[in-house]
């Protein structure tokens, strides 16, 4: 049975293309010319040079795939990219849709994000049912992401056999841009001085986010969305736990939403002008650091057999891999 895989070479695909090659299945995997295609070494994957967002390169490389994992996307919490995030995340996705649809294949796993999931009252966990709350924040790449499970639903509503998955902040290993994983750099470096004095999120395994998806294709129902998480954490614990991985102090000024609102509104001023210069830096951080996304996990462990497990493994070898590849110095 042939694979299809967009967003493979990404932080997330890089550990899902690993995991199903270990599994012995053949991958076909889209990918743009210049995408780094480190731990990507494989007789059981070929690469097809295309975009989500050029029709003609789905239909050609989603010949003959049986299943489909639709994991591209365009990831940046900041305020400006509007454009960009609906012409990949929303018609990108509906690009993929179609071509599923016209390919006739089996099943396909969308990848969507905590961001499409709403925030329960008082920081209670939210599940997959929790209304959607965090179109106040104004962050595009929220609102796509949102949208884009509209288009897979709109496909399921015509006979696409598709499962939602909701991974939650993943962390790990293979995070070669770095993504999730600048937030480990910056506290292992020293850099990270400050903590927001409320906001948490739900911290996941890339590698169990992963067995996730492959799970969801298995056992997944039809139109259902899953959230795979790990462990809810305030921001300040999170920075804690890794410090002490790290054998660094722990950031140690917390710090209230009013004293970081004027860098971050010169953060994103600049940031229009010098776009990726500002992304830790801007009004969509800010708003987004503030909020307490906790979620429960119980549906995927129920109807999918993943359970939620400890984050310290995938901190310890978020940071041994971050060594290994020169991100971080070794230790004296």
């Amino acid at each position: 049975m042939l694979l299809f895989v967009t967003g493979g070479t990404g932080f997330l695909g890089v550990n899902l293309v690993r995991l199903l090659t270990s599994q012995g299945h053949r991958l076909r995997v889209l990918a743009r010319p210049r995408s780094p295609r480190i731990g990507l070494v494989s007789d059981l994957i070929d690469f097809r040079h295309g975009d989500v967002t050029d029709r003609a390169s789905l239909a050609e490389a989603m010949d003959d795939c049986e299943e489909v994992y639709h994991l591209a996307g365009w990831v940046h919490v900041t305020p400006w990219g509007r454009r960009d995030a609906w012409r990949i995340n929303v018609e990108g996705t509906r690009n993929v849709c179609e071509a599923a649809l016209a390919a006739g294949v089996r099943r396909l796993v969308y990848t969507s994000s905590i961001a499409a999931i709403g925030c329960a009252a008082g920081g209670s966990p939210a599940d997959e049912t929790t209304p959607w709350t965090l179109g106040r924040l104004r962050i595009p790449y929220y609102d796509s992401k949102r949208e884009a499970e509209r288009v897979v639903q709109s496909c399921v509503e015509r006979g696409l056999d598709a499962v939602i998955v909701n991974p939650t902040y993943v962390i790990g290993p293979w995070d070669v841009k770095p993504t999730a994983g600048r937030m480990i750099l910056q506290v292992a470096t020293g850099r990270q001085r400050v903590y927001p004095v409320r906001g948490g999120v739900n911290f996941v395994d890339v590698r169990q986010a992963a067995r996730g998806h492959v799970a969801a294709m298995a056992h997944g129902r039809i139109g259902e969305r899953y959230i795979l998480g790990g462990e809810n954490l305030t921001y300040r614990a999170f920075f804690e736990r890794v410090a002490a991985m790290a054998g660094v102090p722990a950031p140690g000024w917390g710090v209230g939403y009013a004293t970081l609102a004027l860098p971050s509104a010169l953060g994103s001023l600049a940031g229009r002008v010098f776009p990726h210069t500002f992304e830790d830096c801007n009004l969509s951080v800010l708003r987004s650091g503030f909020i307490e996304h906790y979620v429960t996990q119980a549906k995927a462990e129920r109807e999918l057999g993943v359970a939620a497990c400890p984050i310290e493994g995938a901190i310890r070898d978020a940071l041994a891999w971050f060594v290994e590849h020169g991100y971080l110095p070794a230790a004296g």
